[in-house]
């Protein structure tokens, strides 16, 4: 499948071996840097809004899967 036929797909495409999913085909868009802008505007206004609670919570999942 071309590099074209995969960006043409309209969403994500499972790969399958049988009945088992093994990958999935995604197509990447790009975004105007506008929008880019809103939506990481919106992820910033919601995470202001965690609680102390919320944060730790957040803090010890990350530190279990390993990231900082």
């Amino acid at each position: 499948m071309s590099a074209g036929a995969i960006q043409a797909l309209p969403h994500p495409v499972p790969i399958k071996n049988g009945t088992a999913t093994v990958g999935v085909l995604l197509p990447i868009h790009s975004v105007p840097q506008e929008y880019m802008q809103q939506v990481l505007a919106d992820i910033r206004a919601a995470a202001a809004k965690h609680s102390p609670e919320e944060e730790a919570a957040i803090d010890r999942l990350l530190s279990e899967r390993g990231a900082e």
